[in-house]
């Protein structure tokens, strides 16, 4: 007898748990209809993950740009708008770091409150070449680590490239004479280089 009771008495809880889970399902989905308890909490952590995605995505995308190097730009993600906030030396720059920005998928909007700041960006070293300068510069570097790529005499040289108002500067601890010698042909017959020296 006790143990029939005792069966009712754990199928009777069993029941009344049941209709308050129910009960308190059909409550929340009557106060936020279309939605679910259980995926609202999943849905914030994807969004998150998604939001600090796409802002690691577009500070990759700006530290990829050497002429960006040297600015301090502060990105911050919402959804799919960014907000870009820092020190730029002038309109131009400010407005090519918003296009890199923007070019990023993902990116619906881009919102930019980056100062223009003349000083800004400057080293110490003295770098005064304009934005123009410092692109066509890096263009002109990538331009010659590809022909050296492309040469088989070269493409182990270990050659440094670096690019200052179109004239091309060549280091390398590792290279022969003959491969100096062949590098600063090569590098002299890359479109654009006015001039190339090996150090």
């Amino acid at each position: 007898m006790f143990g029939c009771l005792f069966r009712f008495l754990k199928l009777g809880i069993v029941l009344a748990l049941l209709a308050l889970l129910v009960g308190g399902v059909l409550y929340y989905k009557n106060l936020h209809p279309g939605s679910a308890p259980w995926t609202d909490g999943a849905s914030a952590v994807k969004d998150k993950m998604a939001t600090m995605t796409l802002g690691a995505q577009v500070k990759a995308a700006l530290s990829l740009r050497e002429s960006f190097k040297d600015l301090d730009i502060s990105v911050s993600a919402e959804r799919d708008v960014v907000t870009l906030r820092g020190k730029a030396p002038s309109a131009e720059v400010s407005k090519t770091v918003e296009n890199v920005a923007s070019s990023v998928p993902g990116v619906r909007q881009v919102v930019n409150f980056i100062e223009v700041d003349a000083l800004a960006g400057k080293k110490a070293s003295g770098d005064d070449r304009s934005m123009g300068e410092r692109v066509d510069d890096e263009a002109l570097e990538l331009k010659v680590r590809a022909a050296f790529k492309l040469d088989k005499t070269l493409a182990d040289a270990g050659f440094e490239v670096k690019s200052m108002r179109k004239t091309i500067q060549l280091s390398s601890v590792a290279a022969t004479a003959d491969q100096k010698k062949r590098a600063l042909e090569v590098a002299r017959s890359v479109e654009g280089v006015s001039k190339a020296e090996v150090r």
